[in-house]
């Protein structure tokens, strides 16, 4: 990982920046950068949140499509999740030997598999989710409601989630 660059007359460590409170006022006026910055930092405190119950972005992610999606197919899950599906059958086992998640014949189509939470499985992922959102709340609490509101709405609509 490149963690050192030039920008103008000072120079910045990128690694430095990353793990300081505060971006250079400097950059401040890039949104992509601020966006980078925030979601970096963002990122690693979701991270941390999952690494004590031993599941990472990914596995929450895929918990959470199958949880709102129960019998889901091996193959859709790969779209849904954004989970390439060369790695699908791999994070699948990993959660499958956990005892989160088992795949059962499809009835529709019985050469296919339907995945589904197990019990333990849906207790783990709320108590997951639970902590995902104190998390969340911790890390925008400087935002008011109604700011981490529209802040949510424009982030949807830049991720083209929400119709402008």
């Amino acid at each position: 990982m490149i963690c050192t660059t030039n920008y103008w007359r000072f120079k910045v460590t990128f690694c430095d920046v990353l793990h300081s409170d505060r971006p250079p006022e400097e950059l401040a006026g890039y949104t992509g950068f601020l966006l980078g910055y925030l979601g970096e930092k963002s990122r690693r405190r979701f991270i941390a949140m999952l690494e004590p119950h031993g599941f990472d972005p990914r596995e929450f992610g895929l918990m959470t499509v199958i949880m709102n999606r129960p019998g889901t197919t091996q193959q859709d899950l790969a779209a849904l999740a954004q989970i390439d599906p060369s790695s699908m059958v791999a994070v699948l086992d990993g959660l499958e030997e956990r005892g989160v998640v088992e795949r059962r014949v499809d009835p529709a189509d019985r050469r296919r598999r339907a995945v589904h939470l197990t019990d333990e499985g849906a207790q783990r992922w709320k108590a997951l989710q639970r902590e995902a959102r104190k998390t969340a709340t911790e890390f925008l609490a400087p935002l008011s409601a109604t700011e981490r509101s529209t802040l949510n709405g424009l982030l949807r609509k830049l991720a083209g989630l929400d119709d402008a």
